[in-house]
């Protein structure tokens, strides 16, 4: 009886031994697939989404992601870039003139009282001087003292007439006689236009060694490299200390703040240039150079140098290259650059040039 009991027994405690080896090596087995599941595609997509071929720069992403990034290429466009001479200029600070102008005000007031104050003691310097002439019916003093205020009179309207005409003369020195007349003008539809900022005036010099008749519209751009329009009110009578050449003043429908420099084109007759218009949402900016990402087939993307760039409206006007028909990054792209400066799993090495 004991030794059925003590068999039975013995062979309950393999069965559990048996089980619990079976548990475990199941347990091991099952962290060491999910370790490697876990770490195999963290490596790949590390070696996969940010490649280097032939100097280029690549960065490979599926579908699926590239939707939920939101990135989107657009086909680019041939253009022609018109013949032109660069200038630069400045936007003008309006508070000189509205100076002259209140000065120009307040002389031009006083030259009105003092020929008024003049009438009257010419008026009453000819009275005593009939009645003193006829039998002096008036005293000698009184004829004098009407005689002094009347001279008196007349050199102070001639001084205030002097003045009003040597302020208007200073706004003709710098500003020109056209911005001149606006500004004296109280019904100026182009000077009220100034003053409320709906357009602002521009000093662009053209260079020493361009000889050609200021165009009646040119383009500007200042800091967002957008093309604007100008147009020609009057060649300046003074030129910007820091640039020499022919200046004119320009207006443009932009509120630039005072002091803002800006660039301008100037067209000539001479024949265009064909190239290509990178957008300007394509265009990211690394290492100090401009960069556009061309789409290479579905899922790469390579990062191309923007190089002698020329602003034009909407973009930049490259000549080389780019291709038309290209396909670009018009949305996402910086997002494309924050993944291909990317540190790699396990490196706390940054690939911006300024962590050198």
């Amino acid at each position: 009886m004991n030794s059925r009991f003590n068999i039975k027994r013995l062979a309950l405690v393999i069965l559990l031994l048996g089980l619990g080896a079976v548990g475990a090596w199941s347990l091991l087995q099952s962290k060491r697939d999910t370790g490697t599941v876990a770490a195999t595609p963290a490596s790949q997509t590390a070696v996969q989404r940010v490649t280097v071929r032939d100097g280029m720069t690549v960065v490979t992403l599926d579908a699926a992601t590239q939707a939920l990034s939101g990135i989107r290429s657009e086909p680019l466009s041939a253009a022609n870039d018109s013949a032109e001479i660069a200038a630069y200029g400045t936007v003008l600070d309006l508070q000189p003139l509205l100076d002259l102008r209140v000065r120009y005000d307040t002389a031009r007031a006083d030259a009105d009282t003092a020929r008024a104050t003049l009438a009257a003691s010419r008026q009453e310097y000819e009275r005593s001087r009939l009645l003193y002439q006829d039998n002096q019916n008036v005293s000698l003093k009184i004829y004098q003292a009407a005689q002094a205020a009347y001279l008196s009179d007349q050199a102070r309207a001639e001084a205030a007439a002097l003045n009003a005409q040597n302020i208007r003369a200073a706004v003709w020195q710098q500003f020109g006689e056209k911005l001149g007349r606006w500004a004296f003008d109280s019904r100026s539809t182009e000077f009220a236009r100034l003053l409320q900022r709906k357009e602002v005036l521009l000093r662009v010099t053209l260079p020493l060694d361009v000889v050609i008749v200021a165009p009646a519209r040119i383009q500007i751009s200042a800091s967002d490299n957008r093309r604007l329009p100008a147009y020609l009110v009057a060649p300046s009578p003074q030129s910007d200390p820091a640039i020499q050449g022919n200046a004119f003043i320009y207006r443009t429908a932009t509120p630039l703040a005072s002091g803002t420099q800006i660039a301008a084109y100037l067209p000539t007759v001479q024949q265009a240039t064909r190239g290509i218009l990178v957008p300007a949402s394509a265009i990211v900016w690394y290492g100090g150079q401009a960069w556009a990402y061309v789409q290479i087939n579905t899922e790469r993307f390579g990062r191309y140098p923007v190089a002698q760039q020329v602003p034009m409206q909407g973009g930049f006007f490259v000549t080389k290259g780019f291709k038309p028909e290209q396909r670009v990054v018009v949305s996402g792209a910086q997002l494309l650059l924050s993944e291909e400066l990317r540190p790699p799993p396990g490196s706390s090495g940054c690939k911006d040039p300024e962590c050198d």
